[in-house]
């Protein structure tokens, strides 16, 4: 990392929540979790204190609005020491998932980051007000701080992919700035660096982002060379709450009896493994399964299919593939998702073991069985790329001496 002194506030905004992680280099220090909960009838937001130790604290506050959030967390983190004189914030983060030329790069906000915002609401009208108040609300808190939007495809755009156009009439694609964006770039920039960093690079690889979003990432000779997702996160693989790629014909329909917005939602926020299955928990949904509950165990095949079918394309688009890697909370924790991936993969041989515990000393672990191809499941972290990246961005921008 170009400093690893440099204390950062990183945003992370929902639509009914919102969380700040502040960070001293790649250290977590503490965090603050504000999320809507219904009282007497009435929708109150309450705060929860996460310490670098992991002990919690619950504030002994409601609020009835998110746009105080910003101004009660820094009071917050004043209050505990967080932040103060000695130990000033360097820059405020904000990731953005948005499409578009200038979304694929991160920027210190000015107002030309308003104005792109606004271009790219009809495509991401989920994300974009989110990210608008995370970043207003962020310059009226702390105005002699920068904040910086940090792209989530920044680490897939590059010369090296193979799969960024779609099949459409170049007016079109010029209008609203369409592409194949991808999303996840976060996690995936990590892995890019980390990988290397543990001596495991091959020719060939796939990684598999799965979570609470799922996606799959293809790298050849370590850089990205065909990604899942698209214009959205939407397309790709099936998630907990979205309905991945499906035929386009539907999505119009949907558009034209919900409206754009509401279509898009709907898509989004109640499809996936919650529409199937009725709990977007994948521990849960493997439970339904093995009691044969047939909802959860179509959920869980169609889902265990898709990761599949995309290693598969993968695999023939680059000719091969010389190793796997699973990440994200999916990815690193069930071993019944990934034994049930690698069994449909044996054939391009790989195998893996029963059960592989993670070796945090290494930072990784192999779950291939003798004989397999490598297997490898690497934790993630997305906030560590996301503060190098960050830190390598002011130190550019800052005046020489």
């Amino acid at each position: 990392m170009t400093n690893n002194t440099k204390v950062f506030l990183v945003l992370n905004s929902g639509s009914s929540s919102e969380k700040f992680s502040l960070y001293e280099g790649e250290d977590e220090i503490a965090s603050l979790y504000f999320e809507g909960v219904e009282e007497n009838g009435q929708k109150q937001f309450i705060c929860t204190l996460t310490r670098a130790d992991g002990t919690e604290e619950k504030i002994d506050q409601t609020w009835s609005t998110l746009d105080v959030a910003f101004k009660e967390a820094k009071a917050i983190f004043e209050r505990e020491g967080f932040i103060n004189e000695a130990h000033p914030l360097d820059g405020i983060l904000v990731r953005v998932v948005a499409a578009g030329e200038y979304f694929s790069k991160n920027h210190i906000v000015d107002e030309q980051t308003f104005k792109e915002l606004e271009k790219v609401r009809i495509t991401n009208p989920l994300h974009v007000p989110g990210t608008e108040r995370g970043i207003k609300n962020a310059k009226e808190t702390f105005p002699e701080i920068p904040v910086i939007i940090m792209s989530d495809s920044e680490a897939l755009t590059k010369k090296s992919r193979k799969d960024t156009a779609y099949a459409l009439p170049t007016e079109i694609v010029q209008e609203f700035n369409l592409g194949r964006w991808g999303a996840h770039g976060a996690s995936y920039g990590y892995m890019m660096n980390k990988i290397p960093e543990l001596g495991l690079l091959k020719p060939k690889m796939v990684v598999c982002h799965l979570g609470s979003g799922c996606s799959v990432t293809a790298l050849v000779n370590g850089e990205p060379a065909y990604t899942s997702m698209g214009e959205t996160p939407l397309e790709g693989l099936m998630s907990s709450t979205r309905t991945g790629s499906i035929d386009p014909t539907i999505g119009a329909l949907l558009g034209e009896k919900l409206g754009a917005a509401k279509a898009i939602k709907l898509m989004n926020k109640e499809s996936g493994l919650l529409a199937m299955a009725g709990s977007n928990d994948m521990r849960e949904i493997i439970a339904g399964a093995e009691e044969d509950n047939p909802d959860a165990a179509a959920a869980y095949n169609l889902f265990i299919d898709g990761v599949v079918g995309k290693i598969g394309e993968f695999a023939a688009k680059m000719g091969g593939i010389d190793a796997l890697v699973f990440t994200a909370t999916i990815g690193e924790r069930s071993i019944p998702v990934r034994s049930s991936i690698i069994a449909k993969l044996e054939f391009m041989g790989f195998k893996i073991k029963d059960d592989v515990a993670l070796d945090k000393s290494a930072g990784y672990a192999n779950a291939a069985d003798d004989g397999s191809k490598p297997i490898y499941v690497i934790p993630t972290n997305e906030a560590a790329y996301m503060i190098k990246k960050a830190s390598e961005l002011l130190d550019q921008t800052q005046p020489t001496s």
